[in-house]
């Protein structure tokens, strides 16, 4: 039997992902710039952490295991914060035990040159860059640390689509975590209420790791988001809200 294409996935990144048949088998293939998504889900996968299964992979895509489950809002919905706090702190524990300080100044100054070019935005790239924390640990981490990269299949979490980045620490990982749980960038499209359950995993979460709750961190994530928005589309105009009100 042929492979068969069931549906194409949504995604961010500007690849392409799709649910495929094979016989009675199910897998992701994901095509595109995916290099650095295998090289992080090999290095998490090698450290003993749980993220779908690589079948097949090249320079331009890569096959892997379906995983059926619950997405997060689906999670949040119908069951407790508890076990979703828990799995994040204990991840993150995990994450910031190898950490080694590193000065993260010249990634800053690399990535973000194009500021300055954008006229949407209260700040200019080095009056931004002095309100960062410099010195920060280097860690294991995800990457794409968001809500949308979680996947609930009844008795574990699931972490989808890590990649390697510069911004290699858990703590631009949290960072990228309140983008979902401050700014509920993963309800933008849904007409869903979670504002106590959000509220509550902040606080479990935060309290535990109070030095990462950083609404400078917080800018820099949805900085890399609104790079691959476009102009007059609502994603845009999202994140320059949010943009706006944390800034002081």
């Amino acid at each position: 039997m042929e492979k068969k294409i069931i549906k194409e996935l949504i995604g961010h990144s500007g690849c392409e992902i799709k649910l495929i048949k094979d016989n009675d088998n199910f897998f992701v293939r994901k095509d595109g710039h995916i290099t650095r998504n295998v090289e992080r889900m090999m290095c998490l996968f090698e450290q003993g952490y749980r993220v779908p299964t690589i079948y097949d992979s090249s320079n331009s895509y890569i096959e892997m295991e379906y995983i059926q489950g619950f997405d997060i809002v689906e999670y949040l919905q119908t069951r407790s914060v508890n076990k979703l706090a828990h799995f994040i702190n204990n991840t993150m524990t995990a994450f910031s035990g190898n950490g080694v300080m590193k000065d993260y100044s010249d990634v800053y100054d690399k990535k973000l040159d194009w500021v300055n070019e954008v006229k949407d935005l209260p700040f200019k790239k080095n009056e931004f860059v002095d309100r960062l924390p410099k010195m920060l640990p280097q860690s294991t981490y995800h990457g794409d640390f968001t809500l949308e990269n979680l996947i609930y299949d009844g008795d574990e979490f699931i972490m989808i689509d890590p990649v390697t980045i510069e911004y290699d620490s858990y703590v631009f990982d949290l960072a990228k975590l309140r983008q979902d749980l401050e700014c509920k960038w993963f309800l933008r499209n849904k007409n869903v209420k979670l504002d106590v359950k959000l509220q509550n995993l902040q606080e479990m979460i935060f309290d535990r790791h109070y030095l990462t709750n950083n609404d400078y961190l917080l800018i820099l994530m949805l900085l890399r988001v609104y790079l691959h928005t476009e102009e007059h589309d609502s994603n845009r105009k999202f994140i320059l809200k949010e943009i706006h009100r944390l800034w002081k």
